[in-house]
């Protein structure tokens, strides 16, 4: 079987090196407000602890983690940001076959296809809004579901015991994105996971506070599913910085609160803006990025990205998405001035 080639947004540096510009990043799904002053009071702090070696049973942010969401450590493991952890599972149960519904994240589909697992998709219908129809899903040794849905921006998992039911080893269930949503609690697999052998939960502590240079996510699992992990955890794969940071934005509750009011502000606006263009239609999301269809048939998602490109803007193009074609691109939802330029230039570039 071949590898996918991973293609994300966020690739900031390869644009500046070939178009030599301050660039506006809407393909990366990032906070807007970037990383609060609680992290930077850490990172001039604690500057010191990069002369020792990181904590190899990552005590303090399993700590923090497991009194956040009233779990054990024991139910916690940390990685080098939620991707590494997708490795971690398929190189260490192997998966005979790995099912996955698309459009959705690339880099589960890569993961299958390393260790030669047998793929099955299951494709979100457009006409559906890409919700997920879970008495639909075929048996398979492992299922991947985003929860909410990258690039749909959708929860596609509500039934618990719907899950539970799938025929199969494993459930994963990445919630990179749940953070986002006021009630999150309420949308979360993790009081599931700690108590079954058959699902993990995945999170990640980059987007939503803005640290995806730093690299630190994890997942709550069974205990045992942890025990079976840990043999093939790489020594010291998360640094001293990320550890001393993840517990204080864990308990920063003011940022979580003035994220979620701000993203909630400039989502609605975004939305509003774009129904007024006739040649975009776009997909209701819970998430801080939006996916866009392109209804006028005189531009495609090439066209448009590289019209935005000369203009100092980037979003995601969506046509190497499994399930998606040239007709579809992404933008991350950032500051008014930031999301009144690109309404601004839309409205140029597609000209109703």
């Amino acid at each position: 079987m071949g590898i996918v080639n991973s293609i994300h947004g966020g690739n900031i540096y390869k644009i500046k090196r070939s178009h030599k510009k301050t660039i506006i990043d809407f393909s990366a799904n990032i906070n807007p407000l970037g990383f609060s002053s609680a992290v930077k009071d850490a990172l001039h702090k604690k500057i010191s602890s990069l002369l020792h070696y990181p904590d190899a049973e990552y005590e303090a942010p399993r700590r923090a983690i497991a009194k956040h969401w009233n779990i054990k450590k024991e139910n916690i493991l940390i990685g080098n940001g939620s991707v590494e952890l997708i490795y971690l599972i398929m190189n260490a149960f192997k998966p005979s076959s790995t099912l996955i519904p698309v459009p959705t994240f690339s880099e589960y589909e890569r993961a299958a296809r390393m260790i030669n697992s047998k793929m099955h998709f299951l494709k979100l219908r457009e006409k559906d809004n890409f919700k997920l129809n879970i008495a639909g899903v075929k048996d398979a040794d492992i299922y991947f579901f985003c929860n909410p849905n990258n690039p749909t921006g959708n929860i596609i998992l509500e039934d618990y015991q719907a899950v539970e039911k799938l025929a199969g080893r494993l459930v994963v269930i990445d919630e990179a994105f749940l953070d986002f949503l006021p009630d999150e609690r309420k949308y979360s697999f993790i009081q599931k996971a700690v108590v079954s052998e058959k699902i993990i939960v995945l999170r990640s502590l980059t987007k939503f506070f803005a640290l995806p240079g730093l690299r630190i996510g994890y997942l709550v699992a069974h205990k045992n599913i942890i025990q079976k992990l840990k043999p093939f955890c790489s020594p010291w794969n998360v640094n001293s910085i990320a550890q001393i940071v993840a517990p204080i934005i864990i308990n920063d509750k003011n940022y979580k609160e003035k994220t979620r009011k701000m993203i909630k502000v400039e989502k609605d606006y975004l939305c509003s803006e774009l129904s007024t263009l006739k040649s975009l239609f776009c997909y209701s999301s819970v998430t801080n990025f939006l996916l866009l269809k392109i209804m006028n048939k005189k531009i495609n998602s090439s066209f448009l990205t590289r019209k935005l490109l000369q203009k100092g803007i980037l979003i995601r193009d969506c046509t190497n998405f499994r399930g998606l074609n040239d007709r579809f691109i992404r933008i991350a939802v950032r500051s008014h001035k930031e999301n009144t330029m690109l309404i601004k230039l839309l409205k140029e570039i597609c000209k109703n």
